[in-house]
């Protein structure tokens, strides 16, 4: 388990006392990238894959047909998806997403930004995470587990009076478990780095240890490339040391 300690360390952040979604957002564009159109993402087609007129349309921003849809009250074309601005994208996942988890009632903007991250992500199983969190922190059946888009009053008073440092820890954990052995767990995790990364200054006392605990695999391989690299200077330095022995003793 993830050892998040928070850590309080200017008046500026002592005064944040609810979660804001502008700057989660600027990293939110940034994880998700432009246009995509995956036809194994179920989240792609509208109407939802497999219903009469269903069609292949893809997702930018992380706005999916399904998302657009929702908002609007219509399937989008592909066209409309592709040229979907970062402005409307934004307001789309406000409006459908932090907005429906209550983000601005969330005090902790780390445990905000992992919430709404979990619904944007993984949609109704990201509040199913956050009540099974919730469950393990304060015992089983305090709220009850189900898939949803939102959050409650309850649950978000419930979120509110749990230390940041273990709600976050508990539901980053729940996070890595359900995306492990899945074609997107690497980009999780490297998701999840970046997310605690945007907090180290004034939030996390550990954050460096906890990117590098999400990042290991990265870290490993480029030591196994640099003791590899290494090794063929140090060979190539013995063989050469050798040679010139050898021509030194031929004389």
């Amino acid at each position: 388990m993830i050892a998040l300690l928070l850590k309080k360390k200017n008046a500026s952040v002592k005064k944040r006392t609810m979660g804001s979604f502008t700057p989660i957002w600027k990293g939110t564009k940034g994880f998700e990238g432009g246009y995509q159109q995956l036809a194994n993402d179920s989240a792609n087609y509208c109407p939802a894959k497999g219903k009469p007129g269903s069609k292949l349309i893809g997702t930018k921003f992380g706005i999916s047909a399904i998302a657009y849809g929702d908002y609007f009250q219509r399937c989008p074309t592909v066209e409309e998806i592709k040229n979907l601005t970062p402005e409307l994208a934004q307001k789309i996942a406000k409006t459908k997403f932090w907005d429906a988890v209550q983000g601005d009632k969330i005090k902790s903007q780390p445990v905000a930004h992992l919430v709404f991250d979990s619904v944007y992500g993984s949609g109704s199983y990201g509040p199913l995470h956050t009540r099974q969190a919730i469950n393990k922190l304060m015992g089983a059946g305090t709220v009850q587990e189900y898939k949803s888009f939102e959050l409650s009053d309850n649950e978000v008073e419930k979120i509110n009076s749990l230390p940041d440092n273990k709600f976050f820890t508990v539901l980053s954990d729940i996070r890595k478990s359900f995306f492990k052995g899945l074609t997107y767990e690497k980009g999780y995790l490297n998701r999840m780095a970046k997310i605690v990364a945007m907090y180290s200054t004034g939030f996390f006392s550990d954050a460096e240890e906890v990117v590098k605990e999400h990042k290991g695999g990265v870290v490993i391989g480029i030591t196994v490339i640099a003791l590899g690299i290494g090794a063929f200077f140090l060979i190539r330095h013995l063989v050469k040391k050798k040679s010139l022995a050898t021509k030194h003793v031929k004389k």
